[in-house]
């Protein structure tokens, strides 16, 4: 597998493809996941990060990812640190400082929010799917941002307008 991707089908409820499927690797709701027949406990926030639990147990966390260069995550113990390089491009480095894979919100990143990897990945499935986790949410929250700092300034240009034509 190279890369994996989101079928985005059912918006409540995406599911994580290896490549562009037919073969699914988990299915996701608002609060969990089901795994290779395991289900996760899934909580997120920009601010405290995302972390997922199986039987009361943590399998994964992550940093906080809102206004964060630099994200780690530790997925059933081995680290990982998510670095955003330049404004949505972002790649992931393994303890070892090696590149492991990579994701980007241009040209439609967000909707489609592919997770490459270098080459043939041999990661664990969990750290598969926690990985593409991690990186959808940062993505997400970073195209949330730029979208309300838009519609703040959209709201302001029009109440100037509306000032101007007035007075």
């Amino acid at each position: 597998m190279h890369w994996v991707s989101w079928d985005r089908t059912d918006r409540d409820n995406p599911r994580l493809l290896a490549e562009a499927g037919p073969e699914v690797l988990a299915e996701f709701s608002s609060d969990s996941a089901r795994v290779d027949g395991v289900r996760w406990d899934l909580a997120a926030t920009p601010v405290s990060g995302a972390v997922a639990r199986v039987d009361g147990v943590e399998l994964m966390r992550s940093g906080a990812w809102k206004r964060n260069k630099e994200v780690p995550v530790v997925v059933d113990g081995r680290d990982y640190l998510m670095i955003n390089e330049d404004g949505s491009d972002w790649i992931i480095d393994d303890a070892r400082g090696e590149k492991v894979a990579q994701f980007s919100g241009k040209n439609h990143g967000v909707r489609m929010a592919n997770l490459e990897f270098e080459g043939e990945t041999d990661l664990p499935l969990t750290d598969v799917v926690a990985l593409a986790w991690v990186s959808r949410l940062a993505l997400e929250n970073k195209t949330m941002g730029t979208s309300k700092a838009l519609i703040a300034t959209l709201v302001l240009l029009s109440i100037v307008a509306v000032l101007v034509f007035f007075i």
